[in-house]
């Protein structure tokens, strides 16, 4: 009976070491198993970030049609657009219209013809450039306009990316306002007559100092944007206007010019002066006290135009209006806005 027993004991215990031993292996096939399976997912997650990169890295070639190498602010988005380019792998070209609305018409239809994949412009007026966007249309390119919207042609073009120069206007007859108490005598130096970029400015403008009858607008003439005109036409309205409390010029390169007239004619202090687009000159003014305030229009707006450019190419929807904010500045907050001034 107990050699019975001792044989059933030993039985129980090899059948138990069985078990255990096979517990044991399918412990560590599920382990193997799971390695495997992450390996797999891993792979998966390697090849799905490799395929994105693969999709951000694509060759496009972009151009940029400029208006003018000559303004600060064309050159300035000038000068991101190539370094964007670079950065992304892009090739670019860049062309200068020379302020001629049909040479940047050939321009336009040149980079066509160069089969860009996309083009910027910044149009020397918006009216007169449409045939070009018209013609890129009809060849199927994407175009991004920027700082001068193209309303006539704004069923031709993918997206506008650029200021609303209404609300620059506004924002500057509000400051002037400020700056002299509501009352007094000013002097508005405009852009040149007919340029879409100077009526809507001066409609915003206008329309801010029409709100208050004790503020007289004694002269108004047009600076051409041109910093050695806007001297000129300064230096008569000066000698005719023994009282003047404020000056604005619808861009730096006037004000400067108004600056210089007023130095000459020993008149610094007695009037505050504001410009537009915060031009590299025209943010060190404000910084010395010789310029009051400035209104920004950001250069980056050329980087929202080549991701618009992306995005279209990639497939993906793209706004119609990208615009920039905008912001009054003066000596007080000038250092924070250094980075825009160009």
């Amino acid at each position: 009976m107990k050699k019975i027993i001792s044989v059933l004991l030993v039985l129980c215990l090899a059948i138990g070491l069985v078990a255990g031993c096979s517990d044991k292996k399918d412990e560590e096939e599920k382990t193997e198993a799971k390695k495997e399976e992450e390996k797999t997912e891993d792979k998966k997650e390697e090849k799905t970030e490799a395929d994105a990169e693969s999709e951000d890295d694509k060759d496009y070639y972009l151009g940029y049609s400029l208006c003018e190498y000559t303004m600060n602010l064309a050159a300035g988005t000038a000068q991101l657009f190539e370094e964007e380019c670079e950065a992304r792998g892009f090739k670019y070209t860049v062309t200068d219209a020379e302020k001629d609305a049909s040479k940047q018409i050939d321009d336009i239809n040149a980079l066509i013809n160069m089969g860009v994949d996309g083009i910027v412009v910044m149009a020397v007026d918006g009216q007169a450039v449409a045939p070009g966007v018209e013609a890129a249309y009809d060849a199927g390119i994407p175009i991004v306009v920027v700082l001068r919207d193209m309303p006539s042609v704004s069923d031709k073009y993918l997206a506008f990316c650029g200021v609303n120069d209404v609300e620059i206007g506004r924002l500057a007859g509000e400051w002037l306002v400020d700056a002299i108490d509501g009352k007094g005598k000013v002097v508005y130096l405009t852009g040149t007559p007919g340029h879409s970029t100077a009526i809507d400015r001066s409609e915003g403008f206008k329309g801010v100092l029409e709100e208050y009858p004790d503020i007289e607008i004694v002269a108004e003439q047009a600076g051409n944007w041109n910093r050695t005109i806007a001297m000129e036409v300064m230096e008569p309205i000066l000698r005719a206007n023994p009282e003047i409390d404020g000056v604005w010029c619808a861009n730096d390169e006037m004000a400067g010019g108004a600056i210089q007239a007023i130095d000459a004619a020993g008149r610094s202090g007695e009037m505050v002066v504001g410009g537009a687009n915060l031009q590299r000159d025209g943010w060190e003014r404000l910084m010395s006290g010789e310029q009051q305030a400035d209104i920004t229009t950001p250069p980056q707006m050329v980087l929202d135009a080549i991701q618009a450019l992306v995005d279209h190419l990639d497939g993906k929807e793209v706004e119609k209006r990208i615009l920039q904010p905008l912001d009054i500045v003066t000596k007080e907050n000038a250092a924070e806005f250094e980075y825009q001034a160009y």
